[in-house]
């Protein structure tokens, strides 16, 4: 994920002594990172459960206390099958979610993710047997579900129908914005918004396939990750309902969507495997799309050398929102501030091409470091980050030279410099204690200072064993989560 606050302070920042040390000490040993893995503990936030999903239910004698940061080890997800009826046009939507998940130990209850989520109907199949699942309330970031009996150890599958918001001119969860009296709904759901839209395991350690189907408006347009795989028509509904192929392993906070009357360029393909490469635009903006058009598969390619492996995933679609934060990696759905990606060709300066290429290398780097390989837990975010704002540096420093990125490192590094001075600087990787720790961690400590970290490492070991070890870490973890700790072995 790109902010504008970490592109103002993207280039290294200077470090503090004590990190050095303790990272150097580290490494010569071949032991783990500093920090250690936080407890399954963390405050619960309390908003009480829309009346839809506890209406004429009898709560049980004693409920089950809700999670307060992490969901625990009760159960672990092994597929997700999502269909959502969308309509850029409404503050509301509808959606089915059937989890496949396996149940560690026998339990009369589970806790989802989920915010602002009004269920309608729930059950759970496990052992041949299926029940009702009552829903309960959690608090604000979580959903329970009691069973008439235990359930487990084994397989189960959850079904949940259900309601959510799609808020207006927000820019987290499912939301939607309007450009030239034109809806267009997207997502955003780094760090913890996916639950916004479906109830589910919302960690990043949990990376399993997801099939994903869209009923939307019949003229409008629909993205997700994945190419689709069928379409059918209602012509009574005036809708048309998409099934996506499902997707590689993915945690639930990588998943994207994009829905409206977009104009969607054809640019060919990238890469080794030459994958479809479209840019995605609000209609009547598809002429001004020519410095990504031409030049995103470039970037693709200079980061497959890198790394000496193919782009990932099996199309990349490159999507412009009119009012947003930066940039997010979703894999084969990148999603950029229309001000970074959209420009009339008479207004293209050195300065938008520079902003793009950089905060589109960066997007792309995630394409593997973060998205193949997926941190296992917020405290590693400052590895996600650093490494995508390092490579992304390192590569357009070979392919542009004359842009002197060498200066701008200089001014960036004092930025960096400063934010690390203040009373509230913190060590790089962060302890996760609360929902705020995840929000707040993404900062110019992670980005700016986190990259420093890792020029300095390059420079210790040299550039090509660097490089060794990287694509080494890249084989070892695809499809999977890793930690720094790994990174670093």
């Amino acid at each position: 994920m790109w902010t504008l606050a970490a592109f103002r302070a993207r280039v290294p920042a200077m470090i503090k002594l004590r990190d050095v040390l303790a990272i150097v000490f580290v490494v010569a040993l071949g032991t783990a990172c500093g920090g250690t893995q936080e407890p399954v503990s963390q405050p619960a936030a309390a908003s009480p459960a829309p009346a839809a999903a506890t209406a004429d239910v009898t709560p049980p004698a004693a409920a089950p206390t809700p999670p307060t940061l992490r969901l625990g080890d009760i159960a672990t997800p092994t597929a997700y099958a999502v269909h959502l009826t969308l309509d850029p046009e409404a503050d509301t939507f509808s959606g089915e979610i059937t989890i496949s998940m396996t149940v560690a130990r026998a339990t009369d209850h589970l806790w989802l993710s989920g915010v602002d989520l009004s269920v309608a109907g729930a059950t759970i199949e496990s052992a041949g047997t299926k029940v009702a699942a009552t829903p309960i309330d959690g608090g604000h970031d979580f959903i329970g579900f009691t069973f008439p009996q235990a359930i487990g150890p084994g397989d189960a599958t959850l079904k949940v129908t259900y309601t959510g918001k799609a808020i207006a001119n927000e820019d987290s969860g499912l939301f939607r914005q309007q450009q030239d009296g034109h809806w267009y709904l997207y997502s955003q759901f780094e760090a913890t918004d996916a639950r916004r839209a479906f109830p589910c395991f919302d960690e990043p350690s949990y990376k399993v396939p997801w099939t994903v189907t869209l009923t939307v408006p019949a003229d409008d347009v629909a993205v997700t990750n994945t190419p689709p795989a069928s379409q059918t028509s209602d012509a009574a509904a005036k809708t048309k309902t998409i099934v996506f192929a499902a997707t590689k392993p993915l945690p639930s906070y990588l998943i994207a969507l994009a829905v409206g009357p977009f104009d969607v360029v054809d640019a060919g393909t990238v890469g080794r495997e030459k994958v479809p490469f479209r840019v995605v635009v609000p209609t009547g903006h598809s002429g001004e799309v020519a410095y990504a058009k031409t030049n995103t598969p470039t970037f693709v390619s200079l980061l497959e050398d890198y790394f000496d492996m193919p782009y990932p995933y099996p199309k990349l679609d490159v999507i412009a929102i009119p009012h947003f934060f930066g940039a997010m990696e979703n894999p084969g759905a990148i999603t950029f501030a229309s001000s970074l990606m959209v420009r009339k060709p008479a207004d293209v300066t050195t300065d938008f091409k520079q902003t793009y290429a950089y905060v589109a290398t960066h997007e792309l780097a995630h394409q593997w470091f973060g998205d193949l390989v997926t941190l296992a837990w917020w405290n590693d975010t400052w590895l996600n980050e650093s490494f995508a704002d390092w490579l992304s540096t390192k590569v357009l420093r070979a392919w542009k030279p004359e842009w002197n990125g060498e200066v701008s490192a200089v001014a960036a590094r004092n930025r960096a410099k400063n934010a690390d001075s203040l009373v509230s600087a913190r060590q790089i990787r962060q302890p996760i204690k609360s929902a705020d720790d995840i929000a707040n961690i993404f900062d110019a400590i992670s980005y700016a200072k986190g990259r420093s970290v890792l020029d300095m490492f390059e420079r210790y070991v040299g550039e090509d064993k660097f490089q060794a070890g990287v694509r080494a870490y890249m084989h070892a973890h695809a499809w999977k989560t890793a930690t720094a700790d790994n990174f670093l072995t």
